[in-house]
């Protein structure tokens, strides 16, 4: 595990109106990641023909059972935030937890 990855939550919050609005992403943990190879024919624009990593990586990360991801939770990572779009939980080997994931404000 090479890469520090961070969860964020993003929980309404209520304003001074008493109307619930979109709170800010608060950490909840980090943890050590690997970022997965993804073959190129699985991450490329249909349309371009193109594709880069970095707007949808695949992490593997430790199984914990005490700290089941959330799929309504973001990651961030190098600075960028992405979506989960996947979960993959081992738990029958219970080694590792692999994540999909897209870039936030990616297309």
């Amino acid at each position: 595990m090479t890469e520090r990855i961070e969860f964020l939550s993003n929980k309404e919050v209520q304003n001074e109106d008493g109307v619930m609005v979109p709170g800010t992403d608060t950490p909840i943990f980090s943890c050590w990641a690997e970022v997965l190879n993804t073959p190129i024919r699985e991450f490329k624009d249909a349309t371009t023909k193109v594709g880069n990593r970095k707007e949808s990586p695949n992490f593997a990360i430790k199984f914990e059972p005490q700290r089941l991801i959330d799929s309504t939770w973001k990651v961030r990572w190098r600075g960028s935030v992405y979506e989960i779009t996947g979960i993959d939980e081992d738990f029958d080997k219970r080694d590792l937890t692999k994540l999909e994931c897209k870039a936030v404000n990616a297309k």
